[in-house]
């Protein structure tokens, strides 16, 4: 089975696709149409999805949505299983993406300091924002995606929607959320 997780940035996409690396039979392929995330996909290059290899039972790819639109395309063409994994809360979602992009730190713990986040631009925020309203007209709003937020995911055991949705034995709502949130409120000790 080939399972796509298509969300936008700063969602919980990377710790729910983790959680699929842990387990087994599973091939998780982080942001593979991605030019930028070389450490990911130093495997794919430019070859089209539909030719990208894996040993195991099931595939999972985390995508996130950008500017491949055509190779997106196939991507959820093959998928058995697309899971669209946006965000309500957008104040919170663009304090994320404002630390993340500021620091380059997307996937490490990182402490809120609300004077950092007002040093990026206004352009990449306008960026973000339009790919927030295209990926809404074009998924959210559309009934004929299974839809998730990160809400409803990591604060009203929503995990279990993804699980009854997969329906795969080796899928079972046990050790969910892996990992941690991101944002840490104060201050983070340093061993010196």
């Amino acid at each position: 089975m080939i399972i796509t997780i298509l969300s936008e940035a700063r969602t919980g996409s990377t710790n729910l696709a983790n959680w699929f690396a842990i387990k087994n039979n599973f091939t998780v392929f982080f942001e593979p149409l991605n030019i930028g995330m070389s450490k990911y996909n130093h495997y794919k290059g430019h070859t089209p999805p539909s030719q990208w290899l894996y040993k195991t039972k099931h595939l999972v790819i985390k995508e996130l949505y950008g500017e491949y639109k055509l190779q997106l395309e196939e991507l959820i063409s093959m998928s058995d299983k697309l899971i669209i994994l946006y965000r309500e809360n957008i104040e919170l979602q663009i304090e994320s993406f404002k630390m993340a992009a500021y620091s380059g730190n997307w996937d490490k713990n990182w402490v809120y300091h609300p004077n950092t986040i007002n040093r990026l631009s206004k352009m990449n925020i306008d960026r973000f924002l339009n790919l927030k309203s295209e990926f809404k007209s074009k998924y959210i709003d559309n009934d004929s995606y299974f839809k998730i937020s990160y809400e409803e995911l990591y604060y009203n055991n929503g995990f279990q929607r993804i699980v009854d949705y997969i329906d795969l034995p080796e899928v079972q709502n046990i050790d969910f959320p892996y990992g941690t949130k991101y944002r840490m409120d104060g201050v983070i000790d340093k061993l010196i």
